[in-house]
């Protein structure tokens, strides 16, 4: 027996009734946990499990999971953790690689993904329970295994991301998984009675102390499931919950906690590493109250070598001392030592150092060196990470030596990312980096050049990678170049790599619930854009875990939604995620009143539909105004059987105005519309003060008072203004022109029919004939107050805003506002829809 496994038997011997583990309402006390692992270790031993023999282990995150895990070190061989969730062919390739003698799984797992070539144990199935109930409970004796465990046998075996594009497996012995262990026991003082969370999927080495040092110490582990430790609002309930005393993540980790759930984190004692802590992020967990300990260590070294207390934000950059057994040289190129202060690589030797990779005894050797400072044969790993001693001995971490970064604290080498993309038929070069275009907002961005002959499709790149890669590994974006910046000596110029570019869907006019309303303002917000259509996913826009905690705060405190991380990436538009969050029924896209946006405290907003007889147009509008305002929409009476028919824009606006009344009772009232609406936005203001009400706002946006030749049209001509309107060669097109020709142009939302009598296209058409009727006959009323007066520049479908044609209607001033813009892009543009936005609010605060 190892001396790992005596001392984590005797520890459970000596509180056997405690719970040693919990997930998910299931507990066991370390007695069950230990008659469990025993059990499974026979089984074990009898499938050939020896030392340095693997055993491949893929669970969901569960009490089995520390089950078997203990009871391979028990059965003297060495674990390697599989994510079902990874690729099938990273999955193949690290069994092909460690050759496995057997593989434990469960039911719950699809049996394609466990089909590995491999003998299968499979715990939840009901003949391995018998099998195992029928085994001794009592712990094993050395004459029961294959052989006794020594110190240099295999604990586990651990892939990392490799530079050449393949991965390589770390191979970690006993005497390293101990030191490690005894080390974080004498630092932290874990004990009985004490909780620590385990988060960590088992497929990353922070997983390991989080696994085993509560059960090496006498204390509590409390296992969230994967759903849990991915949503910071589950995870947050769940630390308060259990009453978590201890608790190990990343600082990507550590920031969404304290975004979401910050309360949780007060008094915890924050285990921190993996990647760099910012000294915002430091300050963040210490005004909690928090106690913050900076772990730092690579995986060839057993997780964790040094370790620094963080008292302060000033702190954040220091890595500290060694823990036991660990020695730490801070050498020059020539591998001699670098005077105090003096920056250098570092290298680890000691107890926690591994036996090297796995089958790749040239990378062993290059990254594995002698001890020169040490006796005998020991090695000393040489890290890539630049560092300098302080006065005080601590160490200070200052950045990499060598193309590999940590995100979210997975060890990335980004020459393995760049293989992948060059495997695709489209791509001659590629490049990988991670940039930091937002504080903060660390992602990974790729960049290829183009084999001849193709052309890349960016999306399909990245799903591309995404079926050899790990999610932490598929780049966010992929750019496109014609070819890579270089440096004057003809080197790869990183510095002068483009930031990648938002590609949003084409804003389209469609019905915007007020969910899906609230929900594009909300992304829009926390990825710094101007406007989000419904359609746009949260991911493609350059989402990133960090910038989804903020969305879950911001959906929670803005809309008192509880949203999840797993809901937004199985939801991740506005449009499916609203129906994901609220289940609401659509609303009547065709009522004459349409509320769009009706939270808020100020006086509503009413916006008059345009020509097509919609007012849809207006929540691209409402993305750009502050939450105070609720905002209406006015629709057209052809949508509706109404005994007489509303065919004038006096009879349209005497009926608006009624409506609104009913939304409210009494002046003053702010209108606008756009285009015709314009000119009901003038009949509704005129009619209000006809009943003696007050106006307190209206905009008219880029109309005039009478119908001129560009508006004036029959059936063909409105066909081809629609054309027009769409940017489309007339030229193109056969005489007579027909429905549809803009069918796709008419189709405005699904099921745009009139009651289902007529197509979309003829329903259009009839419609803004109707109201061109009306518009040739209307003799405008003078409105007696300020008129603001939108312009757009000319252009071949409407003329500009005219204040002279207004002037006879209008007894006030009329305050004209220059947008520089076409007339179709008042109500698109973000920049116009932001400014047009801007001057509207201005005036109704005064």
């Amino acid at each position: 027996m190892n001396m790992l496994v005596k001392a984590l038997e005797e520890r459970a011997d000596a509180v056997p009734d405690l719970t040693a583990l919990e997930c998910e309402g299931v507990e066991l006390t370390f007695r069950a946990v230990h008659e469990r692992a025993n059990r499974l270790a026979r089984h074990l031993v009898a499938s050939g499990v020896g030392p340095d023999r693997v055993v491949a282990v893929m669970l969901p995150r569960s009490t089995d999971l520390l089950v078997t895990l203990l009871a391979v070190l028990k059965a003297g061989g060495a674990y390697l953790a599989l994510d079902p969730e990874h690729p099938a062919e990273r999955v193949a390739f690290q069994v092909r690689d460690a050759a496995p003698v057997v593989l434990v799984t469960s039911a719950r797992i699809d049996a394609d993904r466990t089909d590995l070539g491999i003998a299968r144990v499979v715990l939840d199935d009901p003949g391995t329970a018998e099998t195992l109930a029928a085994l001794p409970a009592g712990h094993l004796t050395d004459a029961e295994r294959a052989a006794p465990a020594g110190p240099e046998d295999l604990a586990y075996v651990i892939y990392t991301s490799g530079s050449t594009g393949t991965p390589k497996g770390v191979e970690i012995p006993v005497r390293a998984l101990h030191n490690l262990l005894e080390a974080m026991r004498e630092r932290l003082s874990l004990g009985p009675g004490d909780r620590m969370l385990s988060v960590t999927t088992a497929t990353f080495d922070m997983s390991v102390p989080e696994l085993f040092l509560p059960y090496y110490t006498g204390a509590r582990a409390v296992i969230a499931p994967r759903a849990t430790g991915q949503d910071p609002r589950e995870l947050g309930d769940l630390i308060v919950r259990r009453e978590i005393g201890t608790a190990q993540a990343t600082p990507t980790h550590w920031h969404m906690l304290a975004t979401v759930s910050p309360e949780a984190l007060r008094g915890l004692r924050i285990l921190i590493g993996g990647e760099a802590l910012s000294e915002k992020l430091a300050a963040t967990l210490l005004d909690l109250g928090a106690e913050v300990v900076q772990w730092y260590g690579p995986t060839e070294t057993t997780v964790w070598s040094t370790v620094h207390p963080v008292t302060g934000p000033a702190d954040a950059a220091v890595i500290g001392k060694p823990l036991r057994n660990t020695r730490l040289y801070v050498l020059d190129e020539d591998l001699v030592p670098v005077e105090q202060g003096t920056e250098g690589e570092l290298f680890i030797a000691g107890a926690g150092v591994a036996r090297g990779y796995l089958n790749r005894p040239e990378l062993t050797a290059e990254r594995f060196l002698p001890d020169r400072f040490g006796t005998g044969d020991a090695l000393m790993y040489r890290t890539g990470d630049v560092v300098r001693m302080r006065p005080d001995g601590d160490l200070e971490y200052v950045g990499r030596a060598d193309h590999q970064v940590k995100l979210h604290g997975f060890r990335v080498e980004l020459g393995e990312i760049e293989a992948a993309l060059e495997r695709s038929e489209d791509v001659d070069q590629a490049s990988a980096t991670v940039r930091e275009d937002r504080p903060g907002d660390r992602r990974l961005v790729a960049y290829v050049t183009a084999a001849t002959g193709r052309v890349p499709d960016v999306r399909e790149l990245r799903n591309f990678v995404a079926q050899t890669l790990p999610l932490y590994m598929v780049p966010t974006a992929v750019v496109a170049l014609e070819e890579f910046p270089l440096t004057p000596n003809g080197k790869l110029d990183r510095k002068a790599l483009p930031a990648p570019v938002v590609e949003h869907n084409a804003m389209v006019e469609t019905h915007l619930t007020q969910s899906e309303l609230m929900l594009s303002r909300l992304f829009a917000e926390v990825l710094g854009l101007e406007q989000v259509d419904p359609r746009d996913s949260f991911f493609d826009l350059g989402g990133s875990s960090v910038l989804a905690a903020r969305l879950l705060a911001l959906v929670r405190a803005e809309m008192d939604l509880e949203l999840s991380i797993r809901m937004l990436v199985e939801s991740p538009t506005p449009a499916e995620l609203s129906r994901r969050l609220t289940g609401e029924e659509p609303q009547d896209s065709f009522a004459v009143l349409l509320p769009l946006m009706t939270r808020g405290s100020a006086r509503p907003l009413f916006c008059m539909r345009h020509l097509g007889g919609t007012a849809w147009c207006y929540g691209v509008l409402a993305q750009h105004f502050s939450l105070d305002h609720p905002i209406y929409g006015l629709q057209s009476h052809t949508f509706q059987e109404f005994d007489t028919p509303v065919d004038s824009i006096a009879a349209m606006a005497a009926d608006y105005a009624d409506r609104i009344r009913g939304v409210q009772p009494h002046g003053p009232y702010r209108i606008l519309g756009w285009s015709f609406g314009g000119v009901l936005a003038h009949a509704v203001a005129a009619e209000f003060q006809r009943r003696g009400e007050e106006i307190e706002f209206l905009g008219v946006f880029n109309t005039n008072p009478h119908i001129t030749d560009k508006e004036d049209r029959d059936e063909q001509g409105l066909i081809e203004l629609i054309l027009l309107i769409n940017g489309k060669d007339l030229a193109d097109y056969e005489r007579p022109l027909r429905y549809e020709d803009v069918a796709e142009f008419a189709d405005m939302a699904t099921n745009y029919a009139w009651r289902g009598r007529k197509s979309a296209a003829e329903t259009f058409v009839e419609t803004m004939l109707t109201d061109l009727a009306a518009w040739k006959s209307h003799r405008p009323e003078k409105y007696s107050g300020t008129m603001h007066l939108f312009a757009a520049d000319p252009s071949p479908v409407a003329e500009t805003a005219s204040s002279e044609a207004w002037a006879p209607y209008v007894a006030g001033e009329i305050v004209r506002h220059e947008l520089g813009c076409g007339h179709e892009e008042m109500l698109s543009s973000p920049r116009v829809l932001r400014q047009a936005a801007a001057i509207v609010t201005d005036h109704l605060r005064d």
